[in-house]
């Protein structure tokens, strides 16, 4: 990691990005020349990845897609943006299609920790089977009503959403889970914190003995997967980033400020000022498509997207606490590039893809290292370029 304060503002291009350079980093490029077409997909299903731009696969996809497929449970590790969601969405629409499109029941449950990862998934699945004529997958997610939750659940066999409203719809009996023949944990080591392990052990509890669990995350807590492995059968663990969890195509940098940990509320703001004059430096100098700012305080989060605005910069901010209609507007206007800055908290520090995302600022520093490899992991995906900047 570089420091920043040793740049002078007559240095400061050398952090940019080189947006029009399109080699693509280690971390998604594999040695043998192999293409999904070899990974004995269901027709479909592989056009649906070839309309997606997906040709060949990247290092966790290629591990992991064929051990899935095959009905073996499994442990994934892999690095932020290397294509997890498509190895879960591929093996799920693979079994589905296996057993012809039927029954139209609940056959695949995929768990997501926030409503936006959720929402993702849903998007992605969706997308790559364009052609599964015979499958429909639908997003359960809490913040929005539950009004016409059965009419959606009917006939659909891959069923995407967050624990809360999983957890409703199961008690409701609205979700049948006697069918269910797989569960994949998206962002896992989320999943399984103290905040949803009792809901996602509930779960577990109502879904039959013989049925296929996925695990997914780029990082791992030790103890995690002893846990994981409480859950399944004799899994078996792709591990492809366990020591170098950051992805190889960011470049990360840090500014130090004094007083980073007063109490003083007069100093905190005093700093917050000083972070303010810092970051609009960065974003004047530095060449970038779009960024996401981090902070830990929702206050803090909305003022700071004011002042950006106010300096005519196109911003949003989003944390918990919204209405979920707007955190999805929100969303979609970063992805649609109607805004280039969405101030966060770590809301969408997990799983969120935009592509054009090329520099995070961590305004704030976050809880534990996880957590930071976690925001980083928002550019440089897929074998992007991306910068990291982050306040100490």
């Amino acid at each position: 990691m570089n420091n920043l304060n040793n740049n002078n503002n007559n240095n400061n291009n050398s952090i940019n990005n080189n947006n029009n350079y399109r080699k693509r980093t280690n971390d998604i490029e594999i040695n043998e020349n192999i293409t999904f077409s070899e990974l004995l997909l269901n027709k479909d299903i592989l056009r649906g990845l070839e309309d997606a731009g997906y040709i060949k696969p990247s290092p966790i996809q290629l591990k992991a897609i064929p051990l899935g497929i095959s009905g073996i449970d499994m442990i994934a590790q892999a690095k932020s943006g290397t294509g997890k969601t498509v190895v879960f969405g591929v093996i799920a629409l693979d079994y589905c299609e296996m057993v012809g499109g039927v029954p139209r029941k609940p056959l695949v449950l995929i768990m997501a920790p926030t409503r936006e990862i959720a929402v993702q998934i849903g998007d992605v699945v969706k997308q790559i089977s364009k052609y599964c004529k015979r499958i429909k997958t639908q997003v359960f997610i809490g913040g929005l009503k539950e009004d016409n939750d059965i009419h959606r659940l009917a006939g659909s066999q891959i069923i995407v959403g967050t624990p809360g409203r999983i957890k409703s719809l199961i008690e409701n009996l609205q979700l049948r889970t006697d069918t269910l023949k797989m569960l994949i944990l998206d962002e896992a080591d989320k999943l399984l914190d103290a905040s949803f392990t009792k809901i996602i052990n509930w779960i577990y509890t109502t879904m039959p003995a013989n049925r296929q669990i996925l695990a997914f995350s780029a990082t791992y807590p030790s103890y995690l997967i002893n846990i994981l492995q409480a859950y399944m059968k004799s899994p078996i663990q792709i591990r492809l980033c366990s020591d170098t969890p950051s992805l190889e195509g960011i470049k990360q940098y840090y500014q130090v400020f004094k007083n980073p940990n007063s109490t003083n509320p007069g100093t905190n703001y005093k700093l917050f000022q000083e972070k303010i004059k810092s970051l609009l430096l960065i974003l004047e100098q530095v060449s970038f498509y779009q960024a996401i700012i981090f902070i830990n305080h929702k206050i803090r989060a909305e003022e700071l997207a004011r002042i950006l605005n106010r300096e005519s910069w196109p911003t949003s901010f989003i944390a918990g606490g919204q209405d979920q209609r707007e955190r999805l507007q929100t969303m979609n206007a970063l992805k649609q590039f109607n805004i280039r800055i969405l101030v966060s908290t770590d809301l969408i520090s997990r799983g969120i893809d935009v592509e054009r995302v090329n520099l995070v600022i961590n305004m704030d520093l976050p809880k534990d290292h996880e957590t930071y490899f976690h925001r980083i992991g928002r550019t440089g995906r897929f074998g992007t370029f991306g910068i990291s900047v982050t306040f100490i």
